[in-house]
C-alpha cells in the first residue's frame, strides 16, 4: 500500500514537472512570436539578445524544429538572409513534411536564390494545395 502511494506521488511529481516544462516552452514561443512576427522596426541589440535566450530555452524545452523557424525569421529580420535560408534548408531536410518551413524557405530564398524559392514554393503547394472557392 505504501509502495503504491509512493509511486503515485512520484508520478504526480513527474507530471507536474512536465507541465511546468510545457508552460515555459509555450511562454518562450509566445514571446518569440512577438519578436519574430509582431515587433515593428529593427531589432535592437537587447531584443536580439532576448531572442537568442528564448531560442536556447525553447530548444531545450521543445523536441521539434519549431525553434529553428523562429531563428530563421529573426535572422531574416536582421538582414542575415543567407543564414536564415541555411537554417531553413536544414529544417526541411530534417522535416520534409513541414509546410511552415517550406513556406518560410520560399519567402526567404526569394531574395538570394530564386530557383530555390520556386522549388520551396512548389513543395509548399504540394503539401497544402490551394482550396478552390465555394
Amino acid at each position: 500500500m505504501i509502495a503504491a502511494r509512493v509511486a503515485l506521488v512520484a508520478l504526480a511529481v513527474v507530471a507536474g514537472g512536465w507541465l511546468v516544462v510545457q508552460e515555459r516552452g509555450a511562454r518562450a514561443e509566445a514571446e518569440l512570436t512577438v519578436l519574430a512576427f509582431q515587433a515593428r522596426g529593427e531589432l535592437t541589440p537587447a531584443r536580439v539578445r532576448r531572442g537568442e535566450a528564448l531560442l536556447r530555452a525553447d530548444r531545450r524545452l521543445d523536441p521539434d524544429r519549431r525553434p529553428d523557424l523562429y531563428e530563421a525569421v529573426l535572422l531574416g529580420r536582421r538582414g542575415r538572409t543567407a543564414e536564415a535560408v541555411a537554417v531553413l534548408r536544414d529544417t526541411v531536410r530534417a522535416e520534409p513534411e513541414n509546410l511552415e518551413a517550406w513556406a518560410l524557405l520560399a519567402r526567404s530564398a526569394a531574395q538570394v536564390d530564386p530557383r530555390l524559392a520556386a522549388a520551396a514554393r512548389a513543395r509548399a503547394w504540394a503539401l497544402a494545395p490551394p482550396v478552390p472557392p465555394g
